[in-house]
């Protein structure tokens, strides 16, 4: 026990909701997610490459007037990538933002308000 009267109990390594150790079925749930959320993040960047390619090789194409199916595909996919960049910028302002928020906290001497606390160490405070 140290001399300040403070003792750290042991953490289990890996702990799921309400501090209970995790599960199997949990442990493959978040494998799951993982892997889907994965699948999606690929479909995503190769549709982003296919509108860009497919732009690309029907940027001059012989136009039919006003119904041209190549010019709405084209209109199209030019809306999809613009959507898309419209979306990226704005995850990155909220992550700039978010960290930002938490330099402020840091600066403003309040660390705990984003890292570890007594109660998260577990720590007994003896009398």
């Amino acid at each position: 026990m140290p001399e300040n009267g403070l003792t750290i109990r042991n953490e289990p390594k890996t702990i799921g909701r309400y501090g209970r150790p995790k599960g199997k079925e949990e442990t493959d749930v978040n494998n799951h997610r993982r892997l889907y959320a994965g699948l999606l993040c690929v479909a995503l960047v190769l549709l982003l490459f296919v509108s860009s390619a497919y732009i690309v090789c029907e940027a001059r194409h012989e136009c039919a007037g006003e119904a041209c199916a190549v010019c709405a595909q084209l209109l199209q996919a030019k809306a999809l990538i613009q959507r898309f960049a419209l979306a990226a910028f704005l995850l990155l302002t909220l992550f700039a933002a978010l960290i930002l928020k938490r330099e402020f906290y840091t600066l403003q001497g309040m660390p705990h308000a984003f890292g570890r606390t007594l109660v998260s160490w577990k720590v007994r405070l003896n009398n």
